[in-house]
């Protein structure tokens, strides 16, 4: 048994340099129990410290992954030192790494640095109808090198970060409240009183349509053969779109009930008689 003994303690002292079989060991060691403990860390205790801040979901996701890679950082060094490996040469060679990676991927970097602007400026969160990069769709989720966005039809679109900070953006779900604007037309036979009744009507059996900011509906410009009318109505943000289709039928339905005739174009045809007889 000693014999046993003495040869395990032989090969654990085994060295390569400074780098022993027996420091390898215990590295392994140290880094199977840090693995333990950065999920356990990254699970449920990371998720409880942060719902204490009800952070949005963009803002832990970011949290987290920026503490993963922290955590992990801290492992390779206390790792590293026990093996026998100097720290310090450990951050140089991960210094030059990290300089050889960021040349190779300056897009990718550059998408990083867009995704903290995202975080810090808050022009979008997840859930938001925006346009950008010349798209619209819902915002499904934000990570740290692309958006991605849901399109009406069902459509999921990866947008790189630094496109989508690049240009303008629209986001339609940051006010409470929007407009939906629209045109209607009557002939010219219709009194204005008669066809702003109609509207208003339609407006009032529009479930979705709200009376407060007050509807506008006004003349605002003229054909050859029918008026122009302007309709402005106010609805919740989420409801827009069903607002707008439903108040292009009911202007329509209502029109009917009031007598409302549209304008049709016309031609008026002048005779001209035949040659005059001497």
């Amino acid at each position: 048994m000693n014999q046993v003994l003495a040869t395990a303690q032989q090969i654990l002292d085994f060295k390569v340099g400074n780098i022993s079989v027996g420091s390898i060991l215990q590295g392994l060691i140290l880094l199977a129990i840090f693995n333990r403990l950065i999920s356990a860390i990254m699970g449920p205790i990371i998720d409880r410290i942060l719902d204490r801040f009800k952070l949005e979901t963009t803002l832990r996701s970011f949290i987290k992954t920026f503490t993963k890679v922290i955590l992990n950082f801290i492992a390779l060094c206390v790792v590293a030192e026990s093996i026998g490996i100097p720290i310090a040469s450990v951050l140089a060679v991960i210094g030059m790494l990290g300089l050889a990676i960021s040349l190779s991927v300056q897009g990718a970097l550059s998408n990083v640095a867009n995704g903290f602007m995202i975080l810090a400026t808050k022009p979008f969160k997840v859930g938001d109808y925006v346009a950008i990069a010349g798209i619209e769709g819902f915002v499904k989720e934000i990570s740290m090198l692309c958006t991605k966005v849901l399109t009406i039809d069902n459509k999921l679109i990866i947008v790189p970060n630094s496109e989508a900070m690049g240009g303008k953006i629209t986001n339609f779900s940051s006010e409470e409240l929007r407009r939906v604007d629209f045109e209607t037309k009557a002939g010219y036979s219709n009194k204005f009183e008669d066809v702003y009744k109609a509207v208003l009507e339609a407006v009032k059996d529009t479930p979705t349509a709200l009376q407060d900011p007050a509807p506008f509906v006004r003349v605002s410009g003229y054909t050859d053969y029918a008026v122009v009318y302007t309709i402005r109505v106010w609805t919740k943000s989420e409801n827009y779109w069903d607002c707008y289709f439903d108040l292009m039928q009911k202007v329509g339905e209502f029109k009917d009930k009031n007598g409302v005739v549209g304008g049709v174009p016309s031609m008026n045809i002048l005779g001209v008689g035949g040659p005059e007889k001497e």
